[in-house]
């Protein structure tokens, strides 16, 4: 007898979202409303958002279907970084992944970094340029 084992791997749905600015309410009637329209079994797990999710004024007051995860370069991106460079349950399912590092998100393996450039910090010199296009080439000629 010959048995064939087939692992089956369910998609993992995830949204992705830009700018959020704060205003974490609108954020979660447009999820709302984009799951109403999906069946059950394209619905999202959850919704990764980038770039500046925190404002000067931020409303938390949120109670969302699906788990939000996010990274941070608005105003308050230094502040929590500072306050939990691990990352934090901001809200009820808005988590804060932290400073740098790879977690395990809806069933996925997340990298992920928050903060600003600090161009001080930074000289993007053509020698910069130069040495990575070096390195780039370099690895193309071994392949």
């Amino acid at each position: 007898a010959i048995f064939c084992l087939r692992r089956v791997v369910a998609m993992v749905r995830i949204l992705l979202c830009g700018d959020v600015r704060g205003d974490v309410p609108k954020l979660c009637k447009a999820v709302e409303a984009l799951q109403r329209k999906l069946p059950e079994d394209q619905k999202f797990q959850a919704v990764f958002c980038v770039g500046e999710f925190s404002a000067e004024e931020m409303d938390l007051e949120v109670q969302p279907s699906v788990p939000i995860y996010f990274i941070d370069c608005g105003p308050a991106c230094q502040d929590l970084i500072e306050e939990s460079p691990q990352g934090d349950e901001v809200a009820p399912k808005v988590h804060f992944l932290g400073h740098f590092g790879v977690a395990s998100l809806a069933g996925l393996k997340v990298a992920f970094l928050s903060g600003r450039l600090n161009s001080e910090l930074f000289d993007e010199g053509e020698e910069d340029l130069d040495a990575v296009e070096g390195a780039i080439a370099s690895d193309e000629l071994k392949s």
